[in-house]
């Protein structure tokens, strides 16, 4: 839980040394995740993945910088992941494969954005770093028979091992971090509405020979507990 720690005292201490009113929102919504994941070597090939469906839920401040301008730290709970094809290509034996995987992550962003008054409320336009640790990975081990799912159980990722992903080479890390992008509405009913791009640019395989990079586009629901401009 240090990081917890970190994120939240990172946070506040943006927002004490702030001299304008600090105004605090809650957020949560759905999480369309995908994992980009190359192998490279003799055996080069790009593992087949496809989006999963999940979830996020947090809480953000709106620290004052300038007119419109605002530096908004947060920290949400999120899960990421991906859909793996990764059927074993054999017709008359039983094998097993992994189906899905899951990370759940506490993602901290620190967005710069910019607020745009309308008679309805404000658009909202932003972007800036996020760091995230992974508190806890799992997968789904499904075991195929001529081709079609017969059995599936979910394991967990024990971190420490290498590889950690049963059948596969993959080594996944604990740590993440991208660029995140927003844009939305903070209605005057003070229930805000908005969409975000979270591109990975790190690593989180240990593996010498592939890569994966997580990306998603999340859709949210919030509300204001108190606003700046009361």
């Amino acid at each position: 839980m240090k990081f917890v720690t970190i994120a939240v005292a990172a946070a506040l201490l943006v927002a004490a040394t702030s001299n304008a009113q600090v105004s605090l929102g809650l957020r949560g919504g759905y999480v369309n995740a995908r994992m980009d994941a190359k192998t490279s070597g003799s055996n080069s090939r790009t593992l087949q993945t496809s989006p999963l469906d999940k979830w996020q839920a947090g809480f953000y401040l709106n620290v004052p910088l300038v007119k419109n301008l605002y530096l908004q730290p947060g920290l949400s709970y999120i899960v990421k992941g991906a859909k793996l094809d990764n059927t074993p290509q054999f017709s008359d034996v039983k094998l097993p494969g992994v189906s899905a995987i899951k990370l759940r992550y506490l993602e901290l962003p620190v967005n710069l954005v910019y607020k745009v008054p309308v008679s309805f409320g404000k658009i909202v336009a932003g972007a800036g770093p996020y760091v995230s640790y992974c508190l806890r990975g799992s997968y789904d081990l499904s075991v195929y028979d001529a081709g079609e799912e017969w059995q599936k159980s979910t394991q967990e990722v024990d971190f420490r091992q290498f590889p950690n992903v049963k059948t596969t080479q993959l080594s996944l890390q604990r740590w993440d971090a991208g660029i995140n992008f927003l844009a939305g509405v903070e209605l005057n009913c003070f229930v805000t509405l908005g969409v975000n791009y979270s591109l990975g640019l790190m690593d989180i395989d240990k593996a010498a020979n592939s890569r994966i990079r997580q990306h998603y586009l999340g859709v949210n629901i919030g509300v204001l507990l108190d606003r700046e401009d009361w």
